[in-house]
């Protein structure tokens, strides 16, 4: 977490990641309908990018975050923009007891691979939606180990079977999944691409 926390001030100027999140935004947006959902969770939010690329589609946004520095620019942009309907928080959903409130759509980006306990992040999401809500999950397919630099001890990607498998455990139905969008990096052994897929699935009604 200290990681993200040293980059938060600077996170936002990097033009491709903003690139990425407002392609990912749009994406979203034409993949499910936006209009019927009245509360929303972006868990892993960081300084909100992907959230207020989805400013003008939803309406009381949790922004939840476990970096306080990411967290406290959140706040930053919400005051200077006067968007009044989204709540940044700092918050560990595995740590820390469920919150009371419930939500239509939980999306999350690039935060998946980093949570070594996917089960239980996963139930807590199943339990804090609505019946009838949505998840989004985006983020990387299955790779090689080469996307992260250094020492790294979360997942490698996603198999989309496996994920299925455990989204079906926690109680969600897989609805959806496709590539939307791929990221190049420098590695060692060159420029390589990595697929994001975006998964929609669904608490039961």
């Amino acid at each position: 977490m200290a990681e993200f926390d040293e980059k938060a001030a600077t996170w936002d100027d990097d033009p491709i990641r903003l690139k990425r999140a407002e392609s990912i935004a749009n994406n979203l947006a034409k993949t499910i309908d936006l209009t019927q959902i009245n509360s929303s969770l972006e868990y892993g939010s960081g300084t909100g990018l992907l959230s207020f690329f989805l400013k003008n589609h939803l309406n009381n946004v949790v922004l939840m975050d476990e970096s306080a520095a990411m967290t406290e620019v959140a706040k930053e942009k919400c005051q200077k923009l006067k968007n009044v309907h989204f709540e940044p928080i700092q918050y560990d959903l595995l740590k820390q007891p469920l919150p009371q409130k419930r939500f239509d759509l939980i999306y999350t980006m690039l935060t998946l691979h980093h949570i070594v306990d996917l089960k239980g992040i996963l139930e807590k999401f199943s339990q804090l939606l609505n019946k009838g809500g949505l998840l989004v999950i985006i983020d990387l397919e299955k790779e090689d180990g080469s996307f992260h630099d250094g020492e790294f001890h979360g997942h490698l990607g996603f198999d989309r079977s496996a994920l299925e498998d455990n989204l079906i455990a926690c109680g969600l139905k897989p609805r959806s999944y496709e590539i939307c969008y791929t990221l190049e990096k420098d590695t060692a052994t060159g420029t390589k691409q990595y697929p994001l897929f975006l998964l929609v699935a669904q608490k039961p009604k």
